[in-house]
C-alpha cells in the first residue's frame, strides 16, 4: 500500500460501540416527513392500555371508537408493548377497522396476542417518510432486547430503556407512502454528541459495520462479500477486512484488541468469500468491518450466516 492510503469506510462504519449502558435518542435530519403520528388512544404518548382484549389477529378496546375523528384505516400500524421486556415489542398492520375492533389478518410480528397489551396506532397517511423504527440491542450482560421508537423528525425522541450497550440492528417497521426515510436517521446519545447507529435516507436498515454475538448464542458465518469502488480508479485499490476481539488461537475474548478474520484487496470489484467450514464466533464477540485505500471511494461488506443456541 502507498502513503496515500486513506480511510474509505462509510460514515456508518466509523461508529463505535457504547462503553457503558445508556439511554439514547432517535433523530432524523428531515423535519417534515419522518414523523410517526399516533392517531388513537386514551393516554399520553405511545403507551395506551387496551382495557378489553383481542386475539392473535385482533385488537379490541371498548373505550375507543376507531372509526371516529381521524379514523384508523387499512395500512396503519399497530405497535404492542413498544418498550417492555416481556413479552416484548411487536407490531402488525391493520387490514380492517370497526368501531372497537381492529383486524390484523396477517397477525402480529411475533405471533402474539393483542389482548391486554399497551398499544399505539400509527397513521400511515400522515407523512411519507419513516414513521417507526425498531432498535435491536444488547445490555451489558449481552442479553438481547428490542425497543420500538416513534419518530418525530428533527425533534429527538429518547428511548425509554436506559440499558443500551451494543446496537445490532436498526430498521424501519412503519413508513408512509414513500416507504423509506426522507432524512438520515441517527441513533445518538441523549446529548446528541455521539452517533452509534446510522440509516442513510432512502434505506430501511442501518448501514453500520459491526455486530456483537448475543448471550447464549454462537454465530456461524458462511459467506462474506467485499466490494470496493474508487473514482478514476487508475491503479487504485482498497484493502477491506473483518476483524474481531477473539484471540484466534484460543477462542478467548480480549479487550481493546481486534484480530483479522477475513481480508481481501479490491480494485473496483466485488470479492465473495465462501467458507467450506463456517467461521465460528462465540457469545459476546464483537465484529467490525474496516477498510483503507489508495484514494477516496466507497466500500461495502456483507456477512451471511446464522445463530445457534449454545
Amino acid at each position: 500500500m502507498t502513503t496515500a492510503e486513506s480511510d474509505i469506510w462509510s460514515k456508518a462504519g466509523l461508529y463505535v460501540h457504547p462503553t457503558v449502558e445508556q439511554q439514547m435518542e432517535m433523530y432524523s435530519s428531515d423535519n417534515a416527513q419522518d414523523i410517526g403520528t399516533v392517531i388513537k388512544g386514551d393516554a399520553t404518548g405511545n403507551t395506551v392500555q387496551s382495557d378489553a382484549g383481542g386475539s392473535l389477529t385482533t385488537l379490541y378496546d371498548a373505550d375507543v371508537d376507531f372509526t371516529a375523528a381521524t379514523a384508523v384505516a387499512a395500512g396503519d400500524t399497530i405497535i404492542l408493548d413498544p418498550h417492555t421486556a416481556h413479552p416484548g415489542p411487536e407490531y402488525g398492520v391493520v387490514t380492517a377497522a370497526a368501531q372497537h375492533t381492529l383486524t390484523v389478518a396477517g397477525g402480529f410480528q411475533k405471533g402474539g396476542s393483542g389482548a391486554s397489551r399497551y398499544y399505539a396506532i400509527i397513521d400511515k397517511s400522515a407523512h411519507t417518510g419513516a414513521l417507526v423504527v425498531w432498535i435491536q440491542y444488547l445490555d451489558e450482560a449481552y442479553v438481547k432486547h428490542g425497543e420500538i421508537v416513534v419518530m418525530n423528525g428533527t425533534t429527538p425522541v429518547d428511548t425509554v430503556n436506559t440499558d443500551i450497550f451494543r446496537i445490532n440492528s436498526i430498521r424501519v417497521i412503519a413508513a408512509g407512502s414513500g416507504g423509506v426515510p426522507v432524512g438520515n436517521l441517527s441513533l445518538r446519545n441523549t446529548a446528541g454528541s455521539t452517533t452509534y447507529g446510522y440509516m442513510t435516507l432512502g434505506y430501511t436498515v442501518d448501514r453500520s459495520s459491526f455486530y456483537t454475538v448475543p448471550d447464549g448464542l454462537t454465530l456461524y458465518i458462511t459467506q462474506i462479500n467485499f466490494s470496493g469502488g474508487i473514482v478514476n480508479a487508475n491503479r487504485q485499490h482498497a484493502r477491506l477486512y473483518i476483524h474481531s476481539n477473539r484471540d484466534p488461537t484460543k477462542d478467548f475474548l480480549v479487550s481493546g484488541i481486534h484480530y483479522p478474520e477475513a481480508e481481501v484487496i479490491t480494485a473496483n470489484e466485488s470479492v465473495p468469500l465462501i467458507f467450506v467450514n463456517p467461521l465460528k464466533f462465540s457469545e459476546h464477540t464483537d465484529l467490525h468491518a474496516s477498510g483503507i485505500a489508495t484514494a477516496t471511494g466507497i466500500a461495502e461488506v456483507v456477512m451471511r450466516g446464522w445463530l445457534e443456541s449454545n
